[in-house]
């Protein structure tokens, strides 16, 4: 179990931790008054039920003379007030209490959350490529929120329910020591025994609850994230029962844990009512005079009332922590890596700063690069070396699985070269000065990703919406020749919304909306992967036209799909196997590389 609040603890910042200690001093508080309002209703009872005992008990009776009460009946009505009085207050600081530890939870299940959405973000390139981003959102969205809310706030709930409960046993020690002790062993003996023989089916239980959670989210985003060929091959079924097994898996979980965090509730129950009976039998033979036997048996009740769903709050926080055990493992793995942003550097007229943009200024240069996938069994690229001056126009061809895109993947830095060096301007790449290289690059993929927004929202991809620059989003949509479909068959103009993953538009327009995007922070490097395949010929001319009329201004690089996207190119580089086999003009590949000319031919 301190492997379990470790863990907790490790997640925490020390600001976190500090009002955690914060919270803690307030249970404390709520415990004293919990004890105080059991306590204040003794004195009551004692004078009801016995009239005598305001001159028998030397507090009633100092009480009684000190505030000058004028008869019996009235010490009784001040009595019955003030343990209302002390109830209500204590109650008032339970809810206080309550509300506290609530928003604590709901605001580690804010900050834990981003923490992790950061964590992730922050992960190289590499990292994504063999992860599921199903799992890693349902960590983010769903597993935090197992952790705060199924086993952070029960764990709070259930520590200050049990120092409640210790506070009022003590109390009962003080009032009759050989009862209270008797009835603190049973119902201790019996929580823990049932702990004991449920702890063990509760971590499993949840390290199959996390599996099997993993595999609904990971269904549910391939189904709907592919809907179009799902209902075009009649697939919904398929899905269906795909989802079917983790589903119930995870709900049978589910029900275990409910079952098994509410059994003592029951058990005790019964346990305590019959402790009662016990109780009173106890008293009578010992006190032999029922009416002093009252009092203490209206303080064993009210006690055991605010007992029995301490100590069941108690169990459940345990039971809650070991069923979320496995939830906490993965969260504290992910969060225990660190990932930090990167550090900014740039370049001025032959000298660059680590406070300005890192711009080509004269060259970029791939030299002897080598890289291979995780887990693959042939290098993607095989010592590469590349020289490319600055404000030209590159095209890459090759067949699928040549390396075009790990090339570029490279020159943007998403992968590292395991092998050589890429620099800029003879200033290698590398973790401190790679962020102000890639802001220097406007990237236009094969697959644009649009999100359910509007199309100036969409083009300034990533600013916040006061600072969009609509001129800047109107000029690069006119430089990727989408200006005038905008404004003029849309209904709201830049500001029609285009639906999920862009689905409100054609896969060309989707396509144009990214290369506006690409243009929209006036890059000095413009990536084209595969960026027009989208397009219709005519449209690709269009487009071309526009993003030759770059040259001049930019470095352009841009893998071919049609080779007569590359036929103006100032350098074509080809590549086979991960290796470079070919470079020139498109005139002379297509007189000199016979694989090439059938390309091109092609």
């Amino acid at each position: 179990m301190m492997g379990i609040v470790k863990k907790i603890f490790d997640l925490l910042t020390q600001r976190e931790r500090r009002n955690l200690y914060l919270l803690f001093v307030a249970v404390f508080v709520m415990a004293g008054l919990e004890v105080v309002s059991v306590a204040s209703i003794m004195p009551f009872l004692s004078v009801a039920s016995e009239p005598t005992m305001v001159q028998e008990n030397k507090y009633l009776y100092w009480t009684y003379t000190t505030f000058e009460f004028a008869d019996i009946d009235s010490f009784l009505i001040a009595l019955g007030l003030g343990a209302l009085a002390v109830l209500l207050i204590s109650n008032a600081f339970i809810v206080f209490t309550r509300w506290a530890l609530e928003r604590y939870v709901w605001e580690r299940n804010h900050s834990l959350s981003r923490r992790l959405l950061r964590t992730y973000l922050y992960r190289p390139y590499e990292y994504f490529l063999t992860q599921n981003s199903a799992e890693l959102g349902k960590n983010i969205l769903e597993e935090v929120k197992e952790v705060t809310d199924h086993m952070l706030r029960p764990a709070l709930y259930g520590l200050a329910k049990t120092i409640v409960a210790l506070f009022i046993i003590i109390f009962l020690i003080f009032v009759d020591p050989i009862v209270a002790l008797t009835v603190s062993f049973v119902l201790g003996s019996a929580y823990g025994g049932i702990y004991l023989v449920a702890r063990d089916r509760l971590d499993k239980a949840g390290s199959k609850r996390v599996a099997a959670n993993t595999l609904r989210y990971q269904f549910v985003s391939e189904a709907l994230g592919g809907i179009k060929e799902v209902k075009l091959r009649g697939k919904e079924e398929t899905f269906l029962e795909q989802f079917d097994f983790p589903s119930e898996r995870y709900a049978q979980f589910q029900a275990l844990y409910r079952i098994i965090s509410k059994v003592p509730q029951y058990i005790l129950e019964a346990v305590a009512f019959g402790g009662i009976i016990l109780i009173t039998v106890y008293l009578i033979a010992v006190q032999n005079n029922i009416r002093q036997v009252v009092p203490m048996l209206g303080l064993y009740a009210f006690a055991g009332y605010r007992l029995m769903p301490a100590l069941q709050q108690a169990f459940k926080g345990l039971a809650s922590a070991r069923f979320n055990t496995a939830a906490l493992q993965k969260l504290h793995r992910d969060l225990r890596v660190r990932t930090e942003p990167l550090v900014t550097s740039s370049c001025d007229e032959g000298q660059k700063n680590m406070d300005e943009p890192l711009t080509l200024c004269h060259q970029l240069t791939l030299e002897k690069v080598h890289f291979t996938y995780p887990n693959a069994e042939k290098p993607a690229i095989k010592d590469l070396t590349l020289e490319i001056p600055a404000r030209t126009t590159v095209g890459f061809v090759g067949k699928t699985g040549s390396g075009k895109t790990t090339v570029i993947n490279l020159i943007l830095g998403l992968l590292g070269p395991q092998k050589g060096n890429i620099s800029v301007d003879g200033i290698p790449i590398h973790g401190d000065n790679l962020r102000e290289w890639q802001r220097e690059i406007g990237y236009v993929p094969q697959n644009i990703y649009l999100s359910d927004d509007t199309i100036a929202r969409n083009i300034a991809f990533g600013v916040p919406y006061d600072d969009i620059d609509m001129d800047a989003v109107r000029e690069s949509a006119r430089m990727a020749q989408i200006y005038d479909f905008i404004v003029s068959e849309l209904p709201y103009g830049f500001e029609t919304t285009v639906g999920e993953r862009g689905i409100k538009l054609s896969g060309g327009q989707q396509q144009r909306i990214g290369i506006a995007r690409a243009l929209y922070h006036q890059p000095s490097v413009l990536v084209l992967d595969e960026a027009t395949s989208a397009l219709d010929q005519s449209t690709e001319e269009n487009v071309m036209k526009a993003i030759y009329e770059l040259e001049g201004d930019h470095t352009i690089l841009m893998i071919a799909h049609r080779l007569s996207t590359v036929r103006r190119a100032d350098n074509i580089i080809m590549l086979e196997g991960g290796e470079k086999v070919g470079e020139g003009i498109y005139s002379e590949l297509v007189r000199e590389h016979s694989k090439f000319k059938s390309m091109a031919l092609y």
